[in-house]
């Protein structure tokens, strides 16, 4: 492969992670509710309340679950996020310094 072949190949990579890490924010958002909610779950289920009809959930414990789930995806996005940027970082100084 030459060096303008792999330029050519970066090229769409450059972009995949730029939009990919354009996405952080959201994360941030998500896991900021997510965790906001698993203490609300919390709460209620200290209070002796009863399940929220709303909720769609049988249980206190299905609720937590699956916001647990949630939260440990975002985390995992907002890590892989973290790599790809050191990734893009590399790919640019490559298109940057090296010759076609």
């Amino acid at each position: 492969m030459t060096n303008q072949e792999a330029k050519w190949i970066l090229e769409a990579e450059i972009e995949k992670k730029k939009k990919s890490i354009g996405n952080e924010k959201n994360y941030m958002r998500e896991l900021t509710d997510d965790r906001a909610v698993l203490v609300h779950i919390e709460d209620l289920q200290a209070a002796g309340k009863p399940l929220p009809p709303e909720s769609g959930y049988d249980s206190y414990l299905d609720w937590k679950t699956q916001i647990e789930k949630e939260i440990k995806s975002s985390e995992n996005s907002l890590s892989r996020i973290e790599t790809e940027r050191a990734e893009l970082r590399a790919f640019e100084y490559f298109m940057d310094n090296v010759e076609a």
